[in-house]
C-alpha cells in the first residue's frame, strides 16, 4: 500500500527583517559610541578646566627683566621694579610697580589669564602716563612658580593681598586706589570689589576692560554643544559679584571682540546697579589688541567726570 506523503507549505521568509535588524544594530552601536565620546569630552573639560581658564599659569616662565625691588625709602621714579607681597598662605608674590613723581593716582592693575605680570612693564608705563598714576601690576599664585593650580578664589585672595600691600606701601587708603581689570582680570576685579565692599572699604572707582558677565556664559556660547554651565567650577560671575557695588565704573569693549563677545560685556554693564557708570565701545579693538592711547585717555576723561560728579553729589 502506497503511503501518502503530506506536504507542508514552506515557511515564508521576511527578506526585510534581517537587513533592518542589522541597520538597527549599527545605529545602536553608533549611538553608544557618540554617548561615550560626548561623556569623554565633558570629562576632559572638567579635568582641563584650570588650564583652559588660566592658561598663562602653565606657560614657561620668562626670566625677570629687572631684579630691582621696590623700596619706599628709595623711590625709583620712571623705573619698573619688582613689588613683593605675601599671599594668604605666605607665598611671596612679585608684581611689577611703576612709580612716578607727584602722581595723582594709585592703580592696581589685574591682568588677564594668558599673560604674566613680568611681561607687562611697557603697559605699566603706558597706564601710568595716561592716568598720571603709580601702577602695580599684580600677580597671582601659579603664574610665577610651578606647583600651584590657580582657582577663582585664589585669584581673589591674591588681589586682596595686592591691594592691601599697595595701600600700605603708598600710604593710600584702599578706597582711593583705582582698580583696573582686563579680560579675566576684570572678573578678578569684580571678586575683589565684592570682598572689599563686604569689609566696608569698597574702591571709589573701577575700570573694566574687555570684561564679561561670567566665564560660564562666555564658555557656554563658545562650547555651545557642551553643558558648560553645569560643569564649570571657576564661574567668575561678575554680575553677581558687583550687584552691591555703588562706585564709579567705566567699562570699555571692542565691537569685533570674539574671545569675549561684546554682548557679554554689555550684559554686565546693563546689570550694574551703580548709577555712575559709563560704557565705551571701540569699533576696531579686538580682544588681544593693544588699547590705543586715545581710548585710554577717553577712559580717564570719563572716569574723572564721574568722580567729579560723585564728589559734588556727596
Amino acid at each position: 500500500m502506497q503511503s501518502e506523503t503530506s506536504s507542508q507549505p514552506a515557511p515564508e521568509t521576511d527578506f526585510l527583517a534581517a537587513p533592518s535588524r542589522s541597520r538597527w544594530g549599527r545605529l545602536t552601536k553608533l549611538l553608544a559610541f557618540a554617548v561615550v565620546a560626548y561623556a569623554l569630552v565633558c570629562g576632559a573639560l572638567v579635568l582641563w578646566e584650570t588650564r583652559l581658564v588660566f592658561p598663562g599659569a602653565y606657560f614657561d616662565a620668562n626670566p625677570w627683566m629687572d631684579q630691582s625691588r621696590f623700596n619706599p625709602d628709595q623711590p625709583q621714579f620712571g623705573e619698573v621694579v619688582s613689588f613683593d607681597y605675601q599671599s594668604i598662605d605666605d607665598q611671596t608674590l612679585s608684581g611689577r610697580f611703576f612709580e612716578r613723581e607727584d602722581a595723582s593716582r594709585v592703580i592696581l592693575f589685574l591682568h588677564g589669564n594668558g599673560i604674566r605680570a613680568v611681561d607687562m612693564d611697557g603697559w605699566a608705563r603706558r597706564l601710568s602716563d595716561a592716568f598720571d598714576a603709580n601702577v602695580l601690576v599684580a600677580e597671582y599664585r601659579g603664574y610665577q612658580e610651578p606647583g600651584f593650580d590657580p582657582s577663582e578664589q585664589s585669584t581673589f585672595d591674591d588681589a586682596i593681598a595686592a591691594i592691601d600691600a599697595l595701600s600700605a606701601a603708598t600710604n593710600t587708603p584702599v578706597e582711593n586706589i583705582l582698580v583696573y581689570g582686563r579680560s579675566l582680570g576684570g572678573g578678578i576685579a569684580a571678586g575683589l570689589v565684592e570682598a572689599l565692599t563686604d569689609r566696608g572699604t569698597p574702591p571709589k572707582s573701577l575700570v573694566l576692560d574687555r570684561t564679561f558677565d561670567s566665564v560660564a556664559d562666555v564658555g557656554a556660547d563658545m562650547f555651545w554643544f557642551l553643558p558648560v554651565r553645569f560643569l564649570i567650577k571657576n564661574r567668575f560671575d561678575s554680575i553677581q559679584h558687583l550687584q552691591s557695588y555703588r562706585g564709579n565704573v567705566v567699562q570699555i569693549h571692542g565691537t569685533p571682540d570674539r574671545i569675549v563677545p561684546m554682548k557679554n560685556g554689555r550684559r554686565l554693564h546693563d546689570h550694574l546697579a551703580t548709577p555712575t557708570k559709563v560704557w565705551i565701545e571701540v569699533p576696531d579693538m579686538r580682544h588681544n589688541d593693544r588699547i590705543s592711547l586715545k581710548s585710554l585717555q577717553q577712559v580717564n576723561d570719563e572716569l574723572e567726570l564721574l568722580e567729579a560728579n560723585s564728589h559734588r553729589e556727596s
